[in-house]
């Protein structure tokens, strides 16, 4: 196995264990939509997600991670504030990241994953 097997690997491990806080972490922030601190902790996760994608060359996994800082740097700046539909695509884009790694993982490509919800 090369090194960049173990770096794939090591990213997907780590993300992985991202999306796992991500989860609680958005479904807390609809009980808390103005928390500041977990809104920039959501933000800088998926802001590494996306860079580290870029690194590696995951283009399909750069831009959904890329749709979702869209989503929030207006939350975090306190220009929107949280709501079902704003949550929904947040949810949604933590899933799409979810099917995309499992992809990578199984196939060793990224596939076709999409944002629903």
């Amino acid at each position: 196995m090369d090194g960049l097997d173990d770096i794939i690997k090591e990213f997907l491990v780590e993300s992985y264990e991202s999306l796992d806080q991500l989860d609680s972490d958005l479904l807390a922030l609809e009980d808390e939509p103005d928390n500041r601190d977990r809104l920039a902790s959501i933000f800088r996760t998926i802001h590494t997600i996306k860079g580290t994608s870029g690194f590696l060359a995951l283009p399909k996994l750069e831009k959904v991670a890329h749709v979702g800082e869209n989503l929030l740097v207006p939350l975090r700046d306190g220009a929107f504030q949280l709501n079902n539909h704003i949550a929904d695509g947040l949810l949604g884009m933590v899933d799409a990241i979810r099917s995309i790694l499992t992809n990578l993982e199984d196939s060793g490509i990224e596939g076709e994953a999409t944002m629903r919800r």
